[in-house]
């Protein structure tokens, strides 16, 4: 596989590179850098609108979202509030109902994380689907893909989004493919976009805070704008959406600089940086798209040398085709720094977002903390308020009972104090516990309401309610399930989303010969090797697993649901199965496993097929095994030939039995003179039963070999097919020799019966 540079463009982050061509033959101009020329500063003004357009419209929402993560961090009190109940004397008391909810989702999500595969086109890449998926699983481990998913999904539950970025990087001591968290307080997406996974969007922002020196080194033929722009933020107002701050003493405010601890020393901490802008955004343009073959529907691009090899190995067409392309920016707010298409072959956006619940009047995100918002904050004030009025008493006295009225009061407010009260004079000390028992019982009203309205009950986190049977917990807990369905289907949308792009990126990027290691059952390492060359008999070279030659679809398992399903589906399929014979009931375990979350659970179920006999459908047969269903198939026909020869054997030596009978029988009702008496009425009646007993005999061996083939039909692996074998042909001879005894005795009767007929046929001649 030959490989080919990829023309980079430095992201705002710093540490990986959002992979695009530059595009400046448009923008050059007659003197200075292409990037300031008339339309990069035309483009780079209509950026800056969308951009301050969309931090405004969304200002609002996302101060609502900081304060959703703020109560899951106990911090539920304006700072107004707190004060004055300080003031008064009151705690500012945090009773957190909303983050063991927001932690039991987090957890079921951890729990259930669902599986998914590549799969294939054609039938020609059967094999080589299978051989991305796993590519696909070593790259979501080397990055660690299933935390950095669930941290995006913490933050899409108590905020309302998260968000995932895939993309290349050209560093040689790390993977060519990323995978990473992106906080959702440093991006800003097209509000107007109706679809989830944004493919609608026309725009997405994202900002990083860059030292000056590493970005002269993202950028060093822009240097005089990003020192620019750090100048300029330095003698600039800014906002505390901007940048925050730690807060520090005034004297060192001003002058930049604190005290080094332990030293005793003043140093200087101010640190230059640049604020740096990326948008990704859709332009309409024509490009250039594959209008056929494996590689259809891939966007064209003349240095994507894996797909040009693809197309002139494999053939496809190509059209030109006005598009929406995906173009990626990188400037600050006053100059461009970089600026054109994206090389990306699935031409999406790099961030994948995942959503909680979307707001119907604006599609503003928000998460289940915002739901029960209020009734936390009101539960705290409530339980301030109830502490307070326990701890505290009234005086109610006339003028003069007692000498020192502050004595009075702090003898009042001890559980053993004293107070002597002047005669004939009323004093009386109040305590408002039924206010306090009020305020209690409304603190629980919030608290179940807090429950009903996330949909998380007390069941599904394993605590005591008055749900006494278990039948009644499980249904709680399923009903709790779900109502909390949406951010879990929005979960599994997003890995579908994430899962494309990623595919996309391992068929485009993974062009080089490479050795993948695999952790197989019970831990076995194993080894994939991909875009292996070969070299041929005729000179040319044949690459082995070439991942990059076709192209496949990502799809997620269908196993996403949530932990008290997954687990009552897997118990009420198990307790069905024990009432079963115990070769249906290994047969219904392999279906059980599919919802269980037991650690190795498909190596489990692989077993168990290999004791019924069966195979798993899902996988394509390996020479091995269809080598093994063709002996099975000929050893079924064996077996069912032997038991049909068996039976017409055993069917044949009873009807000349039967002809004998019926012969001896004509015979005895001829020399009766067929008068109608008892030698002749006896005779009729045993050819009767001769008849039936052909019938009979006849049905009962064609009982016994339909049963016995159905046993053959059983034999599946190659280690017991011959023991099998051995033991369905004797259980055959056995059942045949059964009919057939029991057929002997019958007839034996019938002769009996004759031979009485006959002897006394005889006596009266006599």
């Amino acid at each position: 596989m030959p490989e080919f540079e990829i023309s980079s463009n430095h992201s705002a982050a710093g540490d990986e590179y959002q992979a695009a061509s530059p595009d400046a033959g448009a923008l050059v101009t007659q003197q200075g850098h292409p990037l300031d020329g008339d339309g990069a500063r035309t483009t780079l003004r209509k950026l800056l609108s969308w951009y301050y357009y969309e931090r405004e419209k969304q200002a609002a929402n996302r101060l609502e979202m900081v304060t959703d993560h703020d109560f899951y961090d106990n911090l539920q009190w304006d700072e107004d509030d707190k004060q004055t109940l300080l003031d008064r004397g009151q705690l500012p008391l945090v009773f957190n109902e909303i983050a063991p909810m927001v932690d039991w989702l987090i957890g079921t999500e951890r729990r259930t994380r669902v599986d998914w595969k590549v799969l294939p086109r054609t039938e020609d890449d059967v094999q080589i689907a299978d051989i991305k998926t796993q590519v696909l699983k070593y790259v979501s481990d080397i990055n660690r893909v299933q935390f950095l998913r669930s941290r995006a999904f913490a933050d899409a539950v108590k905020g309302g989004i998260g968000w995932m970025d895939d993309g290349v990087r050209d560093d040689p001591t790390q993977d060519v493919l990323y995978s990473k968290y992106e906080d959702w307080r440093n991006i800003l997406y097209d509000s107007a976009s109706y679809e989830l996974d944004l493919s609608d969007a026309r725009y997405i922002f994202r900002w990083r805070w860059v030292d000056e020196d590493i970005a002269v080194m993202m950028f060093p033929d822009r240097e005089n704008c990003i020192r620019r722009a750090v100048e300029s933020r330095n003698h600039a107002n800014w906002s505390a959406e901007d940048e925050v701050e730690f807060p520090m003493s005034d004297s060192a405010s001003s002058s930049g600089a604190v005290y080094a601890q332990g030293t005793g020393m003043m140093v200087d901490v101010k640190r230059r940086r640049v604020r740096l802008f990326e948008c990704q955004y859709r332009e309409p343009v024509r490009t250039k798209v594959v209008a056929s073959g494996p590689m259809k529907g891939s966007y064209f691009n003349e240095g994507d040398d894996a797909l040009v090899q693809a197309l002139n190995q494999q053939g496809g067409s190509i059209i030109d085709k006005v598009t929406m392309r995906v173009h990626i920016a990188v400037f600050t707010e006053s100059d461009v720094l970089s600026m054109g298409p994206s090389v990306f072959r699935h031409n999406r956006f790099t961030l994948t977002p995942i959503w909680c619940y979307r707001r119907n009047r604006d599609r503003m995100p928000y998460g289940v903390v915002r739901r029960v918002r209020d009734l936390q904050r009101d539960l705290n004030k409530r339980a301030s308020k109830a502490l307070f009025m326990l701890n505290t008493n009234q005086i109610i006295a006339e003028e003069g009972a007692v000498a020192d009225w502050d004595v009075a009061a702090d003898e009042a407010s001890r559980p053993d104090g004293v107070i002597i009260k002047r005669p004939n004079k009323e004093f009386a000390i109040r305590r408002d516990t039924d206010g306090a028992t009020g305020q209690i019982q409304m603190m629980t009203l919030d608290a179940q309401s807090i429950q009903k309205s996330a949909g998380v009950s007390q069941e599904n986190m394993g605590r005591q309610t008055n749900a006494v049977s278990g039948e009644a917990i499980k249904a709680r807990q399923l009903q709790g399930s779900v109502v909390t369905t949406e951010p879990f289907d929005n979960l599994r949308l997003a890995v579908q989303v994430q899962g494309e792009k990623q595919n996309s990126l391992v068929e485009q990027f993974y062009s080089e010969e490479k050795v993948i290691r695999l952790t197989g059952q019970k831990g076995a390492i194993e080894w994939l090797r991909v875009n292996q060359p070969e070299r041929q008999p005729d000179g040319s070279v044949r690459y082995l697993n070439d991942i990059t030659a076709s192209a496949s679809d990502f799809v997620v398992s269908e196993q996403d649901y949530s932990g008290t399903l997954r687990a009552a589906m897997f118990e009420s399929l198990s307790n069905v199965a024990q009432r079963l014979p115990p070769e249906v009931a290994l047969r219904l375990l392999t279906m059980a496993f599919e919802y269980s979350d037991l650690p190795n659970k498909d190596e489990v179920a692989a077993q168990i097929r290999k004791l019924t006999g069966e195979r798993d459908e899902s996988k394509p047969m390996t020479p091995e095994e269809q080598a093994q269903f063709q002996q099975m198939q000929a050893q079924q026909a064996q077996q069912m030939q032997m038991q049909q020869e068996m039976a017409m054997a055993a069917l044949e030596e009873q009807r000349a039995k039967i002809r004998e009978i019926n012969a001896r029988a004509m015979k005895l009702e001829a020399e009766a003179g067929g008068d109608g008496g008892t030698a002749s009425g006896m005779a009729s009646q045993v050819q009767a039963q001769a008849a039936q007993e052909i019938e009979r005999l006849t049905d009962e061996l064609r009982r016994a070999q339909a049963e016995l083939q159905s046993q053959a039909m059983k034999v599946r692996t190659d280690a017991d097919t011959r023991i099998e074998a051995a033991r369905i042909d004797a259980e055959s001879r056995t059942r045949v020799a059964e009919i057939k005894a029991a057929s002997d005795e019958r007839i034996a009767q019938m002769q009996a019966k004759l031979d009485s007929v006959d002897a006394s046929e005889r006596g009266k001649n006599a």
